[in-house]
């Protein structure tokens, strides 16, 4: 039963920090535009309810999987790309890159609107 408990409560942390995450780029709120307020900005073509639903079951899921193995992998690896000082270019492929995909694309859309380098840039 205490096993069951701690699973629950993993699952709903990791939705609740999956979901704010997922809709931290989407409040659209800027200094300049405070008066405004939160408004979100609409969406002049939005995705079909299928694609969302395609992209909330098989292509986020697939995506953590991705980020997980591409950690892993980074780890593996950074004994090599130490010396080489790589490890800008490595952590942006198999981290920041599937990690972008996965929490910061929104839902449905396939154009890549995280190519930024951020933590992982040069």
């Amino acid at each position: 039963m205490k096993n069951k408990v701690l699973l629950v409560m993993l699952v709903m942390s990791l939705v609740c920090v999956w979901g704010g995450v997922g809709t931290a780029g989407q409040i659209g709120y800027s200094m300049r535009g405070s008066e405004r307020g939160f408004a979100s900005k609409p969406n002049p073509d939005p995705p079909s309810s299928a694609v969302v639903a395609v992209d909330a079951i098989i292509g986020r899921p697939l995506g953590l999987a991705t980020t997980i193995a591409g950690t892993a992998v980074f780890l593996v690896t950074l004994p090599m790309s130490l010396p080489s000082e790589s490890t800008a270019e490595a952590g942006w492929g198999l981290v920041g890159r599937p990690a972008g995909w996965t929490f910061v694309r929104p839902l449905g859309r396939g154009k890549p609107v995280y190519e930024e380098k951020g933590v992982f840039g040069p």
